[in-house]
């Protein structure tokens, strides 16, 4: 008897402690931040501007993860988080890695540039996501908008709309196999 009794006021014991633990963390979650003070985070996502034949296997914008995109049209990943500066006073560069594939010609590539942040008269966490284009000719815009991508009044590259045209390769790049007729 007097050892279900021991077992039965350490299981008391032992449920109390975790219920102030877990009261406990959430109490300090507010303290505990992911995003450092003076910062805003932001969802990504993309955009396919390329074509068929491509597609952008991952990409990454400040080192942060963006997931994968087709070479035309959303369908892309959109993920969480990028860190910006609440306030903006002066240019925001943000440096865009991804790697290509070509299903035709079994080419994959990595591309890296660094471009400006477009934010069309918004500030982080007032518009919608931040958004990558990435663009023919293996160039990116970024943009954070007041207006989503599908709207007429988004200030950035146009979404792509109807079928989507054959990706043109770059003179460096292996030529698309003849199609025959």
């Amino acid at each position: 008897m007097k050892s279900s009794f021991v077992q039965s006021n350490f299981l008391r014991w032992l449920l109390l402690m975790l219920l102030t633990l877990s009261i406990s963390a959430c109490a300090g979650a507010g303290s505990n931040r992911l995003v450092a003070e003076g910062k805003i985070a932001t969802s990504l996502s993309s955009v396919g501007h390329y074509g068929k034949g491509i597609g952008i296997s991952e990409f990454y914008v400040n080192g942060t993860w963006g997931g994968t995109q087709h070479g035309w049209g959303g369908g892309g990943s959109t993920v969480c988080c990028v860190s910006l500066p609440r306030t903006i006073n002066v240019p925001i560069m943000m440096t865009v890695k991804w790697e290509t594939y070509r299903t035709a010609v079994t080419e994959e590539r990595w591309h890296e540039a660094t471009v400006p942040l477009h934010l069309s008269e918004t500030k982080p966490g007032t518009g919608y996501d931040m958004v990558v284009h990435f663009l023919p000719g293996h160039k990116v815009e970024v943009w954070i908008a007041d207006e989503g991508t599908g709207s007429p009044n988004y200030p950035g590259p146009a979404y792509p709309h109807g079928p989507p045209p054959d990706y043109v390769p770059l003179p460096d790049e292996k030529p698309e196999p003849t199609k025959e007729k």
